[in-house]
């Protein structure tokens, strides 16, 4: 059995291209969905998450792109190669606007086909982790102007809000740690060989790096207010965590 590579859905209104297709893809390790119509493939979509679309050109509902327009509403940046019979100058100029990422005649040979699902949905992956990675961080802004600083804490001699601070940094810092896996995996298109601590040379890495060292050292700092064996032990590992990289 061929290694799981992505989720596709193909939306054609001819039962034995799309069937065929999908057996097809699915030989090459794909999940394939289908839909026979516009509408129907937008209800799947809202219905489930896809790596890319592959949709008929003329079939109901898709009257001037609309189910490709209707995808970039509701599913922003998810890659479609449109497959046709009838290409147009008109719908190829259309749809260099739109998220389709290849624009091909029926038939098509299938090395061709798969060669493009392939870069579309490594590049549809990355994208995805890097906006996955940008609303993290937002929330962890948020959380962060929620507690107390750990100045104030200390001075007015409170544990709760100094505990608090610090469970969130080292889980924001592990959390953006296992995202740069992802992202890594994304964009080298296979398994991430080794620690995901590894990635940490890439620009975002820097700040996490900064973010590790700030963490010793109010760790540091604050022992003597603390005298807590297990804030001591969270340090030591977050030395050896920075070492490693």
């Amino acid at each position: 059995m061929k290694q799981w590579r992505g989720r596709i859905l193909i939306a054609d209104d001819d039962a034995t291209f799309r069937q065929s297709t999908a057996d097809l893809l699915r030989g090459e390790g794909y999940e394939v969905g289908m839909a026979q119509d516009a509408a129907e493939a937008l209800q799947v979509v809202r219905g489930g998450s896809y790596d890319l679309v592959i949709s008929d050109l003329e079939m109901p509902g898709n009257e001037n792109l609309r189910l490709i327009r209707g995808l970039q509403q509701e599913a922003g940046g998810l890659p479609v190669i449109i497959l046709t019979g009838y290409p147009s100058t008109e719908s190829a100029i259309a749809s260099i606007e739109l998220p389709v990422v290849a624009y091909l005649r029926k038939p098509v040979e299938l090395a061709d086909l798969v060669s493009r699902i392939e870069g579309a949905v490594d590049r549809f992956r990355a994208y995805r982790s890097m906006r996955h990675t940008e609303e993290q961080l937002e929330a962890w802004r948020a959380e962060f102007d929620q507690l107390t600083t750990p100045a104030q804490a200390v001075k007015a001699g409170g544990v709760a809000p100094i505990d608090a601070f610090l469970a969130l940094t080292l889980r924001n810092v592990m959390g953006s740690l296992s995202d740069l896996g992802t992202l890594g995996q994304a964009l080298s298109g296979r398994t991430v060989q080794g620690s995901p601590c590894q990635l940490i040379n890439c620009p975002r890495g820097t700040q996490l790096v900064q973010a590790i060292r700030e963490t010793i050292t109010l760790l540091e700092e604050t022992k003597g207010s603390f005298k807590s064996k297990t804030l001591g032990n969270l340090r030591a590992r977050l030395q050896v965590l920075l070492e490693t990289v």
